[in-house]
């Protein structure tokens, strides 16, 4: 009995456990968590009752419904409200939708040149940052990366060409600088927050984005084909809203105005159905690869773009590398000699076929439209000489290309050049980083999916550099979300750094 009361007395006069003092995280834990908490839980049973995929069937059915039907602008108003809902709340849905409608003509423009995809994309991009923001801290410096050097890259590219409008603005006034702003609102600022969103969505490993880019874009590459075959095949008819511009018997455009834009947009369902066909294990997706890749490469000849044959040997050489490196390397020395021996008989074809500046003219190497071209390009390394460090400002080529020796055209056809003539050096050398960097970043990985997203982004710089395919948001949001997916993917492959809910 003394013994109890001994030991209890003891326990009473014990001293206290001590209990850690929380951190300066717990300590701010409140109503972020509270929404977080939210967000996941939203996920957690969308993902259980797959309300996402259901979610995106209805939007992109419903928009291709309500373009069938020849819907009003307040309609399609309406959809994309809808639309940009979903993308905030979610943005890999908001992608997704994104993928399925961009290779096609702007359903609603919200001014001139800004319509409703580049707001849907900047739609993603709050709900990104709002998926940032209420996500756990970072724990650790991120280390430098491929993935982190190439998004690096992108914001800076945005930041710096955004800062070539003032320039813009400053020597032309707003009369020209408002069009211009909104061009590059539509062009270089939503084809950058497409690769940054879709490497952030593709970096947990959601994989519906790309599957729905290339579905589209190979719709895109069929209807085009179908339009080619009779000009009363489809602009007749209720899809006669997905072509654009007017009917060309002698050279394929279809849902797009510009030939070498459409045939940019081709190339990259054909950069990535090739490699599956070649590399995939699954003899399923081999026979379904090949069966859609071989209209779509007829469809890519047609448009009679010689950068079309860039990007297919580049791609041969490519998938070939993977097999064996010997085998690659065959490739390029055959691919030199057979260049060698076509291309002037090909070039004699298309010019006989196309006619006008495509004729090849006797005692002549090169053609008309080529002379134009290197015309243009000099006339933009001129540019950049006179003003190397501000560069010229953002669309400053329309307004100066006379006066610095081009009288035909009004774009340098060369994207990489008007990087260096409007923007100026730093300008330029962040885009020729970002390609680079980005390639690099591609190539980590050796599957046969990542073989064809490095394919698909090197045929859009090589097509960058003979056309003007940045003015398109057709061909950049699907080649900038597939190239930033690719990114995002090789983060997945490295080191975790972030939380799971980041």
């Amino acid at each position: 009995m003394m013994a109890t009361v001994m030991d209890r007395s003891a326990a009473d006069v014990a001293p206290p456990v001590s209990v850690p003092s929380p951190t300066a995280q717990e300590r701010s834990a409140g109503v972020l968590d509270f929404y977080r908490a939210i967000v996941h839980a939203t996920l957690k049973v969308g993902r259980r009752y797959h309300v996402a995929i259901l979610v995106e069937a209805v939007l992109i059915v419903a928009y291709f419904v309500l373009r069938t039907a020849d819907a009003n602008d307040l309609a399609l108003l309406r959809w994309l409200m809808v639309a940009g809902v979903v993308a905030v709340a979610s943005p890999s849905s908001g992608l997704v939708v994104l993928a399925a409608v961009a290779p096609f003509n702007e359903g609603l423009s919200l001014t001139r040149d800004v319509g409703s995809k580049s707001a849907l994309a900047g739609l993603v991009l709050v709900g990104v940052l709002i998926r940032v923001a209420i996500g756990r801290p970072r724990l650790a410096r991120p280390r430098l990366t491929w993935t982190v050097a190439s998004v690096a890259l992108a914001v800076a590219l945005l930041g710096v060409s955004a800062a070539s409008l003032v320039r813009t603005w400053q020597r032309w006034g707003a009369d020209f600088a408002q069009p211009a702003l909104q061009v590059w609102l539509t062009g270089i600022a939503t084809m950058l927050v497409v690769f940054i969103v879709a490497v952030w969505v593709a970096r947990r490993g959601e994989l519906q984005p790309i599957v729905v880019a290339v579905a589209a874009t190979t719709v895109a590459g069929l209807i085009s084909l179908v339009d080619f075959s009779s000009d009363a095949a489809l602009r007749t008819g209720p899809l006669g809203w997905a072509v654009a511009g007017a009917f060309i018997p002698s050279r394929l455009t279809g849902v797009i105005r510009s030939p070498t834009s459409t045939a940019a947009l081709i190339m990259l369902p054909v950069c990535i159905l090739v490699p599956a066909a070649v590399l995939a294990r699954d003899l399923r997706i081999r026979i379904g690869a090949a069966v859609l890749a071989l209209p779509l490469i007829v469809a890519a000849y047609l448009t009679y773009n010689r950068a079309v044959f860039l990007g297919l040997f580049v791609l041969a050489v490519v998938v070939t590398w993977r097999i064996r490196r010997w085998l690659g390397v065959a490739t390029i020395v055959l691919g030199l000699v057979a260049g060698a021996v076509v291309i002037p008989p090909y070039i004699a074809a298309r010019g006989s076929t196309l006619g006008g500046s495509a004729e090849v003219q006797p005692g002549q190497v090169l053609i008309a439209s080529d002379q134009q071209r290197l015309t243009a390009w000099a006339a933009a390394g001129r540019m950049f000489v006179d003003q190397p460090i501000l560069g010229q400002g953002y669309r400053a080529y329309r307004q100066l290309s006379i006066q610095f020796g081009d009288p035909v055209l009004n774009a340098p056809h060369n994207e990489w050049l008007r990087f260096f003539a409007e923007g100026g050096v730093v300008n330029g050398a962040l885009g020729l980083a970002f390609a680079a960097v980005t390639s690099v970043a591609l190539l980590r990985r050796r599957g046969w999916l990542e073989t064809g997203l490095f394919a698909a982004f090197a045929s859009l710089c090589l097509a960058a550099a003979f056309n003007n395919p940045f003015l398109f948001n057709q061909v950049t949001i699907p080649g900038f979300l597939l190239a930033g997916a690719g990114v995002g993917l090789v983060a997945r492959s490295a080191p975790k750094l972030t939380p799971a809910g980041a």
